[in-house]
């Protein structure tokens, strides 16, 4: 194994300094350089208040009826939290291009949604919830405009008030003139099937005669929405009174998301289900809000980011029509997207970005996952495919670990909206610690395998 690493390190080594030998132009990470999204006049989001005081949080079996209670909303419990703001609907597309353009937010980590190659990027959906924002997009966003998303605590709160309610609007059952979420119904062979009210993301506030008790829209559907709280399965029996909230690493060094989305049906759409990334990382089906703490009493406690020793690493270089290449290393892991002579008609900015990957149901990931992302340099107000491009490049991945991944099973997939897939990648040569493919569409990679782990259920008794 050490001969093999001391070889791959030479064959990328004689790449790099090959590679190098083009003069390739560093780009500095500015606005008009990572979005070409042009937005003016956008309306800030409203606001509605929440007062101080306290509610149930959490649910019971016996008045959730066959919506379900799951053991990580158990117990209910009282919780006392002090006054707050909340984003009365979700952050739109235009709203977060703000940021984007502003230097002060990265760009979504894809510009589609579940049904639309052109969304983030396309003025007719300017007005819909932003997707493809993994938690620290989101807080950052919030922390440009001096605000934070909210605690779990406040999240659920604002949906549900003081009462028990399962949705936004009530007690109500979840039907599409209500929310945009999914249904589900029996065919006559008896045969589970689902019908969803749209299909994908709408406007935000498209269903202002079903408010929270407080004024707040969407929180039941649409989008599920990030929280500032990281997972603990089973904080509720260890719950504060005052202002809960998880600042540490929780359970897995995960955050939380709430409430559902178009694609959710009733019982992983109420305003006590949690959910959390390991379980839920579909980014075309997550967005978010933001809060603020209002009046005097005992403070919320900001949230802070995800600890980590450095930066999320990135990478970003200029490429022309005489072709080139931009590579990231990180540690046990090596990233190199070369475009060939001729690919571009004009210069283009490609950024690499690494990205947490969790494992799917049944795959292995092997830590190594990023996003490519590009844009026109010569001219930022015309608009360009975002999801493909018009020729393929090359990716040439190292990699020393294998995260438990069964040898000569590692492959190269990409995210899209139904899930991790080979398509559209076409493998040029693998070895036991690298691999080369040519892909066209841009978006979030990342390598997985078979494994040959065992995961065994628990049941746990009340």
């Amino acid at each position: 194994m050490k001969l093999k690493s001391i070889y791959l390190c030479a064959v990328l080594g004689v790449l790099l300094i090959g590679l190098m030998t083009t003069h390739l132009t560093t780009a500095s990470f500015s606005a008009t350089e990572r979005h070409t999204l042009t937005t003016s006049n956008v309306a800030s989001s409203q606001e509605v208040y929440v007062p101080a005081g306290e509610f149930l949080m959490g649910c019971s079996t016996d008045t959730a009826g066959d919506l379900g209670c799951d053991n990580d909303a158990r117990p209910i419990h009282a919780v006392y939290l002090d006054a707050f703001y909340i984003d009365k609907t979700e952050v739109t597309n235009a709203q977060y291009a703000e940021c984007v353009n502003a230097g002060r937010c990265l760009p979504p980590l894809s510009f589609s949604s579940s049904s639309r190659p052109s969304y983030y990027d396309n003025p007719t959906y300017a007005n819909y919830p932003v997707l493809h924002v993994d938690w620290q997009r989101a807080n950052a966003y919030c922390q440009w405009l001096g605000k934070r998303l909210p605690t779990e605590a406040e999240w659920e709160k604002a949906a549900r008030g003081t009462d028990r309610r399962p949705f936004a609007w009530g007690y109500a059952p979840l039907t599409c003139d209500k929310t945009n979420s999914n249904t589900f119904y029996y065919n006559w062979q008896g045969e589970y099937r689902e019908s969803p009210c749209v299909g994908d993301t709408a406007p935000v506030g498209s269903y202002p005669d079903y408010p929270s008790p407080y004024g707040a829209l969407d929180m039941t559907g649409n989008v599920r929405e990030w929280v500032s709280d990281f997972y603990i399965r089973f904080f509720y029996v260890q719950s504060v009174y005052y202002n809960p909230t998880v600042v540490n690493q929780g359970d897995k060094g995960e955050h939380l998301v709430r409430g559902g989305s178009w694609k959710d049906i009733g019982p992983h759409s109420t305003t006590w289900i949690r959910l959390d990334e390991a379980d839920i990382y579909e980014t075309h089906l997550i967005g978010f809000r933001c809060a603020r703490t209002a009046g005097h009493g005992t403070p919320t406690p900001t949230p802070t980011l995800t600890p980590t020793p450095t930066p999320t690493p990135y990478a970003t270089r200029s490429i022309g029509t005489a072709g080139g290449a931009v590579w990231l290393t990180y540690p046990q892991h090596l990233t190199l997207l070369t475009v060939p002579q001729g690919s571009l008609d004009s210069k283009h900015v490609f950024t690499l970005t690494y990205n947490r990957v969790l494992n799917t149901q049944n795959l292995q990931a092997n830590n190594h996952s990023f996003s490519i992302e590009t844009r026109r340099q010569d001219n930022p107000s015309v608009e360009m495919p975002q999801s493909y491009l018009d020729q393929p490049v090359r990716l040439f991945l190292g990699y020393h670990e294998l995260a438990g991944i069964i040898p000569n099973t590692i492959n190269l997939y990409r995210l899209s909206a139904s899930g991790w897939t080979t398509e559209n990648i076409t493998k040029v040569t693998q070895a036991a610690d690298y691999l080369v493919a040519d892909i066209q569409w841009l978006g979030v990679y990342g390598l997985f395998g078979e494994t040959n782990r065992i995961y065994l259920p628990i049941v746990l008794r009340e």
